[in-house]
């Protein structure tokens, strides 16, 4: 049986619950909801993990319990352990490039200067051959404003924006999931 690893990175504890940096912990509670799963701490792990069967999957869900800067040891030992393959793994994050509203699958590539997956690629040994989601939080417009910018909530209309980026994920994940992946690509980005 095939097993499929998202992982929502985030920053742990309630000071840090909906601000921006926290799009992939809220995706994967979405997940949650949606199939009816719930988190248990796993100490191993150092994260929060739960498993559901979608169709002849195996779908772990992971929040890592350490901050966004250290996800990769959360990450690693969690591939590891449950025997993932690169290419079942989702890496869900926010991100400064694409405005509210918009989400946006990637395959491989660089971290794109968010420290989270740079800490993941390190702790994978630089392997970066994984499915990514991301999901915009938009940018503050200077550079020196961004490390107050994404632990912040956003406005009344970007968590509403936020929040419809997020529902138009969950609408491809099981295409995700299943490596339908050009349709999930073609479905999620003609989105407006």
């Amino acid at each position: 049986m095939e097993t499929f690893l998202v992982v929502g990175l985030g920053n742990p504890g309630s000071r840090y619950a909906n601000t921006r940096h926290n799009a992939g912990t809220d995706f994967v509670h979405m997940l949650c909801e949606k199939y009816d799963v719930e988190l248990t701490e796993k100490k191993k792990y150092k994260a929060s993990i739960g498993k559901f069967l979608l169709k002849d999957m195996e779908v772990i869900l992971s929040i890592p319990t350490l901050f966004m800067n250290q996800s990769g040891k959360s990450v690693a030992p969690t591939v590891k352990g449950e025997n993932i393959k690169l290419k079942n793994l989702l890496v869900v994050h926010d991100d400064l490039d694409l405005p509210p509203g918009v989400s946006k699958l990637k395959f491989s590539g660089g971290d794109g200067g968010h420290n989270g997956l740079k800490d993941i690629m390190q702790s994978l040994s630089g392997k970066k051959d994984f499915k990514r989601l991301r999901i915009g939080i938009g940018h503050p417009g200077d550079t020196k404003k961004v490390n107050s910018f994404v632990v912040k909530k956003g406005s009344s209309s970007e968590r509403k924006n936020k929040l419809i980026a997020m529902h138009n994920a969950l609408e491809v994940f099981e295409l995700v999931a299943f490596d339908d992946w050009e349709k999930a690509l073609t479905q999620l980005h003609s989105k407006k």
